[in-house]
């Protein structure tokens, strides 16, 4: 391809911040590097993602269950599971993230298994899943080598590993990130072939 990009591979201009994932190009370019949960179909339909079952429990309305997709890994070959649905849940609900008030009635997120997940609320909240469309899930591991476990700081200026950089699980993976210029994706040839 021209400049050096291959086939299977899309180039896209994006010019605002990694972390501006709420702008609606951003955000889209970002679902198809990083999953999550659930999310919505193109008619609007709730539908699996990382998780493969949810609902509230039938034991306590306070608490959604979560069951994970067994299998996945992030582009780097690491393996997802709870662990890191727990870690990206917790690190969204930081005082930094543009997320926190979407998790505001959370009281606490619990890996129950290798691949189940609770999440408790401080009530019964029936847009739980809803709020999950937009909350990325991160490799834990990946995030503590890099030095992102804490959410960039994008008003204060900070420029993280994370900023310009990403391991997902989405179909296509972050080749290269030129801010105010072009992003390069290849295809991510590990993905289930769901990335629409």
């Amino acid at each position: 391809g021209e400049g050096g990009v291959g086939e299977g591979t899309t180039v896209v201009l994006w010019s605002r911040g990694h972390s501006e994932k709420d702008e609606g190009p951003t955000s889209a370019l970002a679902h198809q590097i990083m999953e999550t949960l659930v999310m919505r179909d193109h008619a609007g339909a709730m539908v699996p993602s990382l998780a493969t079952e949810w609902g509230p429990s039938a034991d306590n309305p306070n608490v959604w269950v979560f069951k994970l997709r067994e299998g996945v890994t992030f582009h780097d070959g690491a393996k997802f599971d709870s662990e890191d649905v727990k870690f990206s849940l917790d690190r969204a609900m930081t005082e930094d993230s543009d997320y926190k008030e979407l998790l505001a009635s959370v009281k606490e997120v619990r890996a129950t298994g290798e691949y189940e997940i609770e999440i408790e609320t401080n009530g019964p909240n029936p847009i739980m899943a809803n709020n999950l469309t937009n909350m990325f899930i991160l490799d834990k591991d990946w995030a503590e080598a890099n030095n992102a476990v804490k959410v960039q700081d994008y008003e204060g200026g900070e420029n993280t590993f994370a900023a310009k950089n990403a391991n997902g699980t989405g179909p296509y993976k972050l080749g290269s990130r030129y801010p105010d210029g072009k992003t390069v994706t290849p295809q991510n040839a590990n993905n289930r072939g769901k990335g629409e």
